[in-house]
């Protein structure tokens, strides 16, 4: 039997994990730090303060770090099932407190219920095998009155959107990502996902049966990115 979608996804970024960084930074001309930051914001618009938090898909941490600049008192726990993602993580976070680091199943977490008050994640639950049990998942590790803060490519719906989403992903994401990280595959495999994954209104619907209420929907540059901020009933 071939190996599972997951599996191939956690070798791919495995492999790209030296130059993924780079490569987000300059396919989105450094747009991916602000939609980050904007997240946060959005997030705390209501007066929310986070204590205890999990990046899932965390990658090498640039979400993490962008709670933790607002947010210094919080508590984070970082879980990715790429090691090599992790590693890069520690290296950028070595001289911070209050961090520790999980290799983990984003199906399965290893942590208790309502274990949190936020959870991100970030351009993460497009990888996942099962998008329904994913947010099972989050919803379980969240605390009732807790945040989920979701920053992903969408499958675009408005023309403008939809025009911007193709440039940017079935254009420039393949040419440049393949070229700063020699992985090419890689790459590709984002073009194909993004452009068959969920529309942001299915995945607000499905965000509702299990288990958020009052979500809020925030368009990035053009629509290219959307964040998207529910609390756990």
């Amino acid at each position: 039997m071939g190996l599972k979608v997951s599996q191939k996804i956690q070798t791919m970024f495995s492999d790209i994990a030296p130059t993924y960084d780079q490569a987000n930074h300059a396919l989105s001309f450094n747009k991916d730090i602000l939609w980050r930051k904007e997240s946060i914001e959005q997030m705390g618009k209501d007066g929310f303060e986070p204590k205890m938090v999990l990046d899932l898909c965390a990658g090498t941490g640039d979400f993490a770090m962008a709670l933790r600049a607002k947010y210094p008192a919080a508590k984070l726990f970082l879980a990715d099932f790429a090691k090599p993602m992790l590693k890069l993580a520690k290296t950028k976070m070595t001289s911070q407190s209050g961090v520790e680091f999980f290799e983990a199943d984003a199906l399965k977490l290893p942590f208790q219920d309502m274990a949190f008050d936020t959870v991100l994640c970030g351009f993460g639950v497009r990888n996942l095998d099962s998008l329904d049990k994913g947010l099972s998942e989050i919803a379980r590790v969240l605390k009732p009155g807790g945040k989920a803060v979701i920053l992903e490519f969408f499958r675009p719906s408005g023309l403008f959107s939809q025009l911007a989403h193709a440039f940017y992903i079935k254009f420039l994401v393949p040419m440049r990502g393949g070229a700063i990280s020699r992985n090419k595959e890689a790459y590709e495999y984002l073009q194909q996902t993004s452009s068959s994954f969920s529309s942001i209104r299915d995945f607000r619907d499905l965000m509702e049966k299990k288990g958020f209420k009052d979500i809020t929907i925030e368009t990035k540059t053009m629509g290219v990115a959307v964040s998207l901020v529910g609390v756990r009933k």
